[in-house]
């Protein structure tokens, strides 16, 4: 069984905000500036909601991955223990990654590229790669945690991270900001 984020649907609010976090950790913006620039990024994951039923769609982790498989180039590698590595420099943009995974967990994102000569100074024209969820490796280490962005955001706990021993992990519950002491004050005088 290979690491990989669940979600309960019948706690999921299709509230979009694990998107937000998802664009967020992957962007190094904060919360607020993704959510003011969610069109220009893509999610690795994403919230849906149909005519009866709201739900989180997430990578499952496939081991094999017929993503992994697929890739001409090694941008998506699948070791031996289903682990995996992106590698999103070497991505072609041919997007069959996008055509074969069961789940439709894999999009493609618009970036910018440098130009690889030292010659030139501008950047190249942006291009499209495939992204895919890699359960946010550079934002949890950063931050020392075993949960992803995408956990910490979602305010009903709908998602939780199955490990491959088969633990769950689950994001601590969100803690309330206190009011500014002038607010506060300012509601006492109304009383």
């Amino acid at each position: 069984m290979q690491e990989h984020v669940q979600v309960e649907a019948s706690k999921c609010k299709a509230c979009h905000r694990c998107e937000i976090a998802c664009i967020a950790a992957h962007h190094g913006l904060d919360f607020k500036t993704a959510m003011k620039q969610k069109a220009q990024y893509t999610p690795r994951g994403w919230a849906f909601k149909g005519d009866n039923f709201k739900t989180s769609i997430r990578c499952h982790g496939c081991n094999p991955a017929p993503c992994c498989n697929i890739c001409p180039t090694g941008a998506l590698k699948q070791h031996a223990d289903g682990s995996f590595e992106i590698h999103s420099e070497l991505c072609a943009g041919c997007m069959m990654c996008m055509a074969v995974c069961p789940y439709g967990c894999v999009s493609a994102e618009t970036v910018a590229q440098t130009a690889i000569a030292s010659s030139q100074d501008a950047t190249q024209e942006p291009r499209r790669i495939a992204v895919r969820c890699d359960l946010c490796a550079e934002w949890r280490a950063e931050k020392g945690v075993e949960y992803t962005a995408c956990m910490e955001a979602c305010a009903t706990r709908a998602l939780t991270l199955l490990k491959t021993d088969g633990r769950i992990i689950e994001a601590p519950k969100p803690v309330k900001k206190e009011a500014p002491k002038a607010a506060v004050a300012e509601a006492e005088k109304k009383k």
